[in-house]
């Protein structure tokens, strides 16, 4: 069991916490998507630069002490 390194109680709960990140295209990608559409004319092309994204997601356990509020 663990204790609280700021109040030392044991009454130590622990809770998932999952953190999102999303990356999205910076302006050199849109503008790169932008002309190659007008260059091909087709709708097809741009529909995936507006849609896209890359999410990362990052889960760890949170323990939090029931005496004083305590997050580590």
């Amino acid at each position: 069991m663990h204790r609280c390194p700021h109040c030392g109680s044991t009454a130590v709960q622990y809770f998932p916490v999952t953190q999102v990140k999303t990356k999205q295209r910076g302006c050199i990608g849109w503008t790169l998507w932008i002309l190659l559409a007008i260059c091909t004319c087709g709708l097809i092309l741009i529909i995936p630069a507006i849609t896209n994204s890359k999410t990362k997601s990052k889960t760890r356990v949170q323990a939090v002490c029931q005496q004083c509020g305590h997050r580590f």
